[in-house]
């Protein structure tokens, strides 16, 4: 091979390599984009030999600050974050989706959480997947929703849409503030997608001026509901029939609906708290109706605690506690 030749090779790769170069993308792409490229490739891959494979969904919380130690989680941290999100989550769509803590690792603290379906909802899940049909992800869809929710504080941007959401993130700021602490989010889809979202302290101070701005929004309403048990699920919702009035749909908290010492066509007199949650899709909000406890003549309530096998009478005025008036069921 003499030396002319190399040259004239040479030079032709590199013109074919100039080309190549000028029809590359040269914007630089974000973590997110290059881990979720990434993680697709492999599953591609994968699927060759396993046409069934997926990743595992998973949502990974990572703490930062004095507080949040290495690779470990008080238990008076847990307390104050994780209801927080998980109300956060739930008022982001209208299925349960519920968030369950799998592993800490470190670096500062990371939690890593993976959502869990209840046995109906896993049983119509496989249904489901049994008619090759492709339902909608909910996980994925409330993730999703709470993180826009999150950008547009940081954004210092319209709320309006989010209101339903603006108690949980309160809280959650709440939490922060008191253990001096900041919270960084990434969700892993099962598809190999990956997305994130931070709470940093600019979006902080925007849910502290909003707590003054939509007082209303960050006030969780409580009201009393009498009537006449007409279904009760295991899932964690009972139907509630007033005399004069549409019935009552009251969710529960998880393994909370087994305690209550009542049964279908038992007359009934509870305490429930009001919620809204956006409805699938955004925009538009559904007012839900959580059960706190049942209260009687005297003004007392009897308040239950799923993680207990007994419950506590706590003395309230009835008239602290304001009724429904109008319940339409949704």
């Amino acid at each position: 091979m003499t030396a002319d030749w190399r040259r004239r090779v040479l030079e032709s790769h590199r013109s074919d390599l100039d080309r190549w170069f000028e029809d590359e993308d040269a914007s630089e792409l974000d973590e997110d984009t290059v881990d979720s490229e990434q993680r697709a490739e492999w599953l591609s891959s994968v699927q060759r030999w396993d046409p069934n494979a997926h990743f595992r969904k998973e949502l990974t919380i990572r703490l930062t600050g004095k507080e949040a130690g290495r690779g470990g989680l008080r238990f008076s941290i847990g307390n104050a974050l994780l209801k927080p999100l998980q109300d956060g989550v739930t008022a982001s769509t209208d299925e349960d989706v519920e968030l369950e803590l799998v592993g800490i690792s470190s670096g500062s603290t990371v939690l890593h959480v993976r959502p869990t379906l209840s046995s109906a909802e896993e049983t119509a899940e496989e249904a489901r997947e049994a008619e090759d049909s492709d339902p909608t992800d909910v996980a994925d869809q409330a993730i999703g929703v709470l993180f826009d929710a999150v950008k547009t504080v940081e954004a210092r941007a319209d709320v309006t849409e989010w209101t339903p959401m603006l108690s949980s993130l309160s809280r959650l700021v709440s939490a922060l503030d008191r253990f001096d602490l900041a919270v960084q989010f990434r969700w892993y889809s099962e598809n190999g997608s990956v997305a994130s979202s931070a709470l940093t302290e600019s979006g902080k101070q925007y849910v502290r001026e909003l707590r003054k701005t939509h007082k209303d929004a960050f006030t969780r309403v409580r009201r009393n509901i009498s009537g006449r048990v007409t279904e009760m699920k295991l899932a964690g919702a009972a139907v509630i029939k007033p005399a004069a009035s549409p019935a009552v749909s009251v969710k529960f908290e998880p393994g909370q609906i087994t305690q209550v010492p009542w049964g279908l066509g038992d007359e009934v007199h509870l305490v429930v708290e009001e919620r809204r949650r956006l409805a699938r899709g955004g925009g538009n909000t559904v007012t839900e109706y959580v059960f706190l406890g049942m209260f009687d003549e005297v003004g007392e309530i009897d308040v239950f605690h799923p993680t207990e096998d007994f419950s506590y009478r706590q003395s309230v005025r009835l008239a602290d506690v304001r009724p429904i008036e109008e319940a339409d069921g949704s």
